[in-house]
């Protein structure tokens, strides 16, 4: 459904070259509808006394792509409240009517945004 949609960020890598032992990696920004639902804020870690990140859960019309170590492939990012969040998994619900994909995402440390102000 489209009435809880806003407009996001997404960043989506298209792989990684190397250029005398540098790695690059190129990707593409764009404008997605989504429906972006945080599961956690900031948790504290009780075993080392440090904050852990957030998790969100995202509903959308489109597959966003997760990382895969194995593949070494860099999964799709999400730009949210100032925060990237790298996609973990994204999996198709086509078994209902309004069929969608449904995709995790966690926060990635020491990446913020350019705009630590985004509310989107």
């Amino acid at each position: 459904m489209n009435i809880f949609k806003q407009m996001y960020t997404v960043r989506r890598y298209k792989g990684t070259s190397w250029d005398s032992g540098t790695a690059e990696t190129t990707y593409s920004d764009m404008q997605l509808p989504l429906d972006v639902q945080a599961k956690t804020r900031r948790n504290q870690d009780d075993a080392s006394g440090r904050s852990t990140t957030g998790v969100l859960t995202v509903y959308s019309d489109v597959q966003l792509l997760p990382t895969e170590p194995d593949k070494q492939t860099t999964g799709d990012r999400l730009l949210y409240m100032g925060q990237w969040y790298a996609c973990k998994s994204s999996i198709y619900w086509g078994n209902t009517i309004l069929k969608h994909w449904i995709s995790e995402f966690e926060a990635v440390e020491g990446e913020k945004g350019e705009n630590a102000n985004d509310t989107s």
